[in-house]
């Protein structure tokens, strides 16, 4: 009889223990859409890559002539696609251990997305923007990216 009440003391007690220590709780949704966000950029910077070497129509990606000479004469656009997408990944796979150089990550990669997405959205307007495949791409960054930096903000005691 004695040795059944120890046993049930030592497992009340370390449920105690257990409830009492702090269990992360990381927001799976918001890491996988992060990763996928890095994912869609990675896409974006190979289509750019792509129309640089004339493999890909940029007329096509772009959706306009203007800009599909204006992002051949640049060609910066996909190098910045291809690193935030890199670091998005590497943020959303690290918020998932929830880091907190990750959730920092999180949220300077999440700002650049949107400011962005808003400056392709802004160049691609005045075009067929609607039939872009990049419009739509770079808007759904943005609002992913905007819901996300705004949900991290209120979630950031979590990574502490």
């Amino acid at each position: 009889m004695q040795k059944s009440s120890l046993i049930e003391y030592s497992i009340k007690k370390r449920l105690k223990k257990m409830s009492e220590e702090k269990v992360k709780d990381s927001n799976e949704l918001l890491n996988i859409i992060l990763i996928i966000l890095g994912i869609f950029y990675i896409f974006i910077a190979v289509m750019e890559f792509l129309a640089g070497a004339g493999i890909l129509s940029l007329e096509l990606y772009t959706g306009s002539e203007v800009s599909a000479a204006m992002s051949a004469t640049l060609g910066g656009r996909g190098l910045l696609a291809f690193v935030l997408g890199v670091f998005a990944v590497i943020a959303g796979i690290g918020m998932f251990r929830e880091e907190e150089w990750a959730l920092g990550m999180a949220l300077v990669i999440l700002a650049i997305i949107v400011v962005n997405s808003i400056s392709q959205i802004w160049g691609l307007i005045g075009g067929q923007f609607l039939t872009s495949i990049s419009f739509w791409i770079s808007l759904v960054a943005l609002i992913i990216a905007a819901i996300g930096f705004v949900w991290l903000l209120f979630t950031t005691e979590r990574y502490h």
